[in-house]
């Protein structure tokens, strides 16, 4: 692929240091080639949390991780656009939304907020990794 046909960029974002850094890889990128970014957060809401509030702050805190990005990416003069999806199963999520929307390059961290919950569950990069049919970046 060339830098030509690099026109948008998926980044999962989840608040993690590891998502921050990929957005700023993704970032140098863009202005390199002239992409977009898509900045996809994606959220679960357990069955157990029946409190409306707490379900309102998981939302909310996805909201802020999307504008905090969006911020960024202003600054750095690149085009970004931010959604936010509710599914339990992040990794199969990411790829079927950058298949769907036809983008060229998924720039993920290594690394999620609960690092501890990949030791049972293997970590999202991973899957991604593994399952993706479009380019994959990972950033430590």
């Amino acid at each position: 692929m060339t830098n030509k046909t690099l026109k948008k960029i998926l980044v999962p974002l989840d608040g993690s240091k590891n998502s921050l850094r990929g957005l700023k890889f993704a970032l140098i990128v863009a202005k390199q080639s002239g992409s977009s970014i898509i900045g996809l957060n994606i959220y679960s809401i357990p069955m157990y949390i029946k409190t409306l509030s707490i379900r309102n702050k998981i939302k909310q805190k996805s909201k802020e991780i999307i504008l905090q990005a969006e911020k960024i990416s202003q600054k750095n003069q690149v085009p970004f656009s931010g959604l936010i999806k509710i599914n339990n199963n992040v990794g199969s999520t990411i790829i079927s939304f950058a298949e769907s929307h036809k983008v060229d390059m998924i720039v993920i961290g290594s690394r999620g907020p609960d690092p501890e919950f990949e030791i049972f569950l293997g970590s999202v990069s991973n899957h991604v990794i593994n399952k993706s049919k479009i380019p994959v970046t990972v950033v430590k």
